[in-house]
């Protein structure tokens, strides 16, 4: 376990909407990770990459009901004084004005799903979140408090699903995506070579061996939710085919990358994912 900086993390506000969120939290007794951006920054800083902006703080919160998810939104409403966005029933509005995304799952889904009351965006598809919760957590330390966030699999798992919801809007997970391929291999070297190692066989680079990991990673996750883990595939086959814009949203820089590159990248995710479905298949 690390520990890091609040302020590294790039976040406005992070350390008060932590700290108002874990005080609600622990009095109604509901678990909580960090998802989206802010766990894509602690995994970059702990691995000495630098973090990216954000001022979304997005977390996933694990609740048996709507009435649970309404309370733990009146606490902060009303003892903290944050603000229910207009966009959507599950944003609100600290007071140092930073969005706080609070994403129920658990319990109150149903089929995969979520509706509550509210303006704006009141249904999430929540495909992959229990699976993460059970499987796809890792543990840091932000300045001497613990903070559980999502594995880098599980990151790249929701925001396959995530970009596949809503792909006009949801380009900035397709820079998420690639970003995290490009970097992965670098980060969880000793974890490629203690468990992987056998992937170099056939002469392939440290990165497509490292990509290839991933997707290994990645199905531990899912592997016991079959709908889910086709769901995968079936994501990576669009984009891999071009009946998707995954690929080409991926590109940061349209002088120094080209379309074909990333479909390479999640051609050899793919790989991982289809290899790992067949090692941890539950028979």
């Amino acid at each position: 376990m690390s520990k890091l900086l609040y302020n590294a993390l790039q976040v406005p506000s992070l350390r008060e909407v932590i700290n108002d969120l874990r005080e609600v939290c622990e009095k109604l007794e509901i678990d909580f990770f960090g998802i989206g951006a802010l766990a894509r920054n602690v995994w970059y800083l702990d691995n000495e990459k630098e973090a990216r902006g954000t001022r979304d703080v997005d977390f996933a919160v694990y609740v048996k009901d709507e009435e649970s998810y309404q309370n733990l939104k009146q606490e902060l409403i009303k003892n903290y004084k944050y603000v229910q966005s207009t966009s959507s029933s599950y944003c609100l509005v600290s007071p140092h004005n930073a969005e706080l995304d609070l994403l129920p799952f658990g319990e109150i889904e149903n089929d995969d799903r979520v509706q509550i009351e509210g303006k704006g965006l009141t249904i999430l598809n929540l495909d992959g979140f229990l699976e993460t919760y059970q499987l796809g957590i890792s543990e840091f330390e932000i300045e001497n408090e613990k903070l559980k966030v999502c594995s880098l699999p599980a990151i790249i798992l929701l925001k396959l699903i995530s970009f596949d919801d809503r792909p006009e809007v949801r380009i900035k997970d397709a820079k998420d995506i690639n970003s995290i391929l490009c970097h992965y291999p670098t980060m969880e070297t000793d974890l490629i070579w203690e468990n992987y190692n056998f992937l170099y066989d056939n002469e392939k680079s440290h990165h497509q061996v490292g990509t290839e990991t991933l997707g290994y990673e990645l199905t531990k996750i899912s592997i016991k939710n079959d709908k889910l883990t086709k769901r995968i595939v079936n994501i990576l086959d669009k984009a891999i085919s071009k009946q998707s814009r995954l690929a080409i949203n991926m590109i940061e820089n349209s002088m120094k990358e080209t379309e074909q590159e990333k479909i390479t990248l999640l051609t050899y995710l793919k790989e991982g994912v289809e290899a790992g479905i067949k090692k941890y298949k539950v028979k």
